[in-house]
């Protein structure tokens, strides 16, 4: 014990003295290719035309200076399939369990690791796409006291405050704010890392006790406990509606520990209803830190846009609470002027065939509020939804690569259904499909679902790489169906 404090000590005193010749405090100070040597160490590294080459996995910089409170920019540029890692407040840099770790990773989706650009690694991750390969990026993080604040190209894509008296997985124990390193490395051995540059601005020191958050609820502690086993914790299908902004919802999802997926309303009578209207929308969020979504409504959709517009998009996804029954009535499910059940047995059947029918044609990824009946129908649910309905459905979104999503606002599907679902190997979403500002929630039945059929993170589903959307293989059907 007397040698570990007598070896702890001899590190603060080289720490302070690696600190009196670092960057000052309250002034930015830029390091980059002309004088990296007097501010870091290099392993690994080349220093080229084009800035600092990290270009294999042993590649590394490192402070020779430590910080507490600071803001950083770099700019960094990835060849493709490159991967890296932003290390801060490690007190032993050679260490992998030392330190908060930011992802550095902008390969296509399904392609390299889950984690991408701005993820804060197993404490808030981040699976959206905030930055391309081959382009250069500028990613920020700012620490002070125990707030944390990661941007990439100016959009925040993580806040995070350290609670008190934080306790990490074991594995990861070294996770935690304090006075430290600053280590940029490569990851994996696929592609470049190309670094500019970057700049350093030491803050003046808070006392964290002036800010600590409170201790984390039950809730959290399992969104906690997600992030730490890398599970993909996101909301695929929210909505800007009753007022709410962008970043309104990405302020939201960080606080609550999750992505979003944000979803226009695309069909007949919807806000966007031809290829015109979808592509503005696209643009208009194309830099947000969100996947980008299109809720297909109605079964007219297949008409009204081109594949070429739609296949911009990260997913798409449609329900089957719009449809045209027998006798040609266009039927909106949670209408109840506009729905009609004249016999509920067939109801139903005549249900299951519209959904099979829409998922088997229809190019989309995720079937939505699914099993929803309309209020005349719906205490009626498990005697309805009969195993053998389960089963038509579950065949047609197994056949047809579709996940299923659970929704958190409508508490469907059943944890029967979703159970029978896992089984049969089908992949999953989560979705709260809000109706305003007030209403976004914390994903509460899709983390009991979650709990009560066993999901692991192999069983959700994450978008597709841009080469391989479904609406470009398999096209649009002629005509609509149903």
């Amino acid at each position: 014990m007397h040698y570990i404090k007598l070896l702890s000590a001899l590190f603060c005193i080289i720490t302070l003295t690696a600190c009196q010749s670092g960057p000052r405090t309250g002034e930015v100070t830029k390091i980059d290719a002309t004088n990296i040597e007097d501010y870091c160490l290099l392993h690994d590294v080349a220093v080229t035309t084009d800035g600092l080459l990290l270009k294999n996995r042993s590649s590394s910089i490192t402070s020779q200076f430590n910080l507490r409170n600071f803001e950083l920019t770099a700019k960094v540029k990835t060849t493709t399939g490159a991967e890296g890692v932003l290390i801060f407040a490690a007190t032993d840099a050679a260490s992998t369990a030392d330190g908060y770790e930011i992802r550095i990773n902008n390969s296509d989706y399904r392609v390299g690791s889950l984690q991408k650009t701005g993820s804060l690694a197993r404490i808030r991750n981040n699976f959206v796409r905030t930055a391309q390969d081959n382009q250069w990026f500028t990613l920020g993080l700012t620490v002070e006291a125990n707030h944390i604040k990661v941007q990439v190209n100016g959009k925040t894509v993580n806040e995070y405050d350290e609670p008190v008296n934080v306790v990490r997985a074991s594995d990861i124990s070294g996770r935690i704010l304090t006075t430290g390193r600053v280590v940029i490395r490569r990851s994996n051995e696929i592609g470049e890392m190309l670094l500019e540059g970057f700049t350093i601005k030491p803050l003046k020191i808070v006392q964290p006790e002036q800010s600590l958050s409170a201790a984390p609820d039950s809730l959290t502690k399992v969104v906690d406990q997600l992030n730490d086993k890398e599970f993909p914790l996101i909301d695929f299908h929210t909505h800007l509606k009753g007022g709410l902004t962008m970043d309104q919802a990405v302020k939201h999802a960080q606080l609550i520990g999750c992505n979003y997926g944000v979803a226009a309303n695309c069909g007949l009578k919807f806000p966007v209803t031809n290829d015109s209207t979808l592509n503005a929308y696209f643009h208009a969020i194309k830099d947000e830190p969100v996947f980008k979504a299109m809720q297909c409504e109605g079964r007219e959709w297949v008409t009204l846009f081109s594949p070429k517009i739609i296949a911009q998009f990260d997913y798409i996804f449609t329900d089957a609470m719009t449809w045209t029954d027998l006798k040609g009535r266009r039927m909106r499910l949670w209408m109840p002027d506009e729905t009609f059940v004249d016999n509920d047995e067939k109801f139903m059947d005549l249900l299951v065939s519209k959904i099979e029918s829409e998922l088997s044609n229809e190019p989309v990824d995720i079937h939505a509020n699914p099993t929803f009946l309309p209020a005349k129908l719906a205490p009626d649910y498990d005697r309805l939804w009969t195993p053998e309905r389960m089963d038509r459905v579950i065949t047609v979104l197994k056949t047809y690569d579709v996940a299923l999503e659970i929704n958190s606002r409508f508490k469907i599907p059943s944890i029967a259904f979703i159970k029978r679902a896992k089984a049969a190997g089908v992949k999953f979403s989560f979705g709260t499909n809000n109706g305003s500002n007030n209403d976004l929630g914390r994903l509460e039945y899709c983390l009991k679902a979650l709990k009560e059929a066993g999901l692991t993170k192999d069983d959700m589903f994450i978008p597709r790489s841009s080469n391989d959307k479904k609406v470009t293989k398999m096209g649009l059907p002629s005509k609509i169906t149903g």
